[in-house]
């Protein structure tokens, strides 16, 4: 019975997704099923989001009650959560006037620690050549760290080094460019085998 119900399940599935991608192409005759099969993917998607909200303060409301190790990370975490919705209700609702504070919240958190991670990562890049070129001077290394610093330097984008500059943007626009996509490119090929089997049964959750 199991068995059944997931071939039945992943023939659905495997319809809806045929035509999705059928609907799609310009001028398909299924491109109003499409579009209604897109809006339940974002309807669902949408509450997906607030149920995993729900859950997150409900895991944390139970780490307070309970008084587990680190309890006080939850309250933070509660206040802010709380503080974040308040604010977007405040601003759907047109109560704060012509002020963004949703907007404003999330330049001066959001934006700050994405800020501050990237400037972590060149630390870490920065370290990982030192460590390549004191452990074994090879091709590989000496190329990663000549790159490195030619892109970090280039990135300042000083007057003075006109070719040098020209040089780290093409390094970015260009090699860094294909294997960013190469690597969603591998993502994306890994994602569709994985749905694959999948939908043909071929996982083992269908048959335990």
């Amino acid at each position: 019975m199991r068995r059944l119900l997931a071939v039945l399940t992943s023939s659905l599935v495997i319809g809806l997704g045929l035509v999705t991608l059928w609907g799609l192409f310009p001028g398909s005759p299924v491109a109003s099923i499409t579009a209604a099969l897109l809006q339940m993917v974002v309807v669902i998607g949408a509450v997906a989001v607030l149920i995993g909200v729900l859950n997150l303060l409900g895991v944390h409301l139970r780490r307070i009650v309970k008084g587990d190790s680190g309890w006080p990370y939850s309250v933070v975490v509660l206040l802010a959560a709380v503080a974040v919705i308040l604010l977007v209700v405040v601003d759907r609702m047109g109560l704060g006037g012509e002020s963004d504070l949703g907007g404003f919240l999330f330049n001066a958190v959001q934006v700050s620690v994405e800020s501050a991670l990237a400037a972590l990562l060149v630390f870490f890049l920065v370290y990982a050549a030192a460590r390549l070129l004191r452990r074994r001077l090879a091709w590989g290394s000496l190329l990663f760290t000549v790159v490195l610093l030619v892109v970090l330097v280039g990135w300042l984008q000083i007057p003075a080094l006109g070719a040098f500059n020209g040089l780290s943007e093409w390094i970015r626009a260009v090699p860094a460019s294909a294997g960013a996509r190469g690597l969603l490119i591998g993502v994306a090929l890994g994602a569709t085998t994985a749905g694959v089997r999948v939908l043909l049964g071929q996982d083992p959750s269908y048959r335990e």
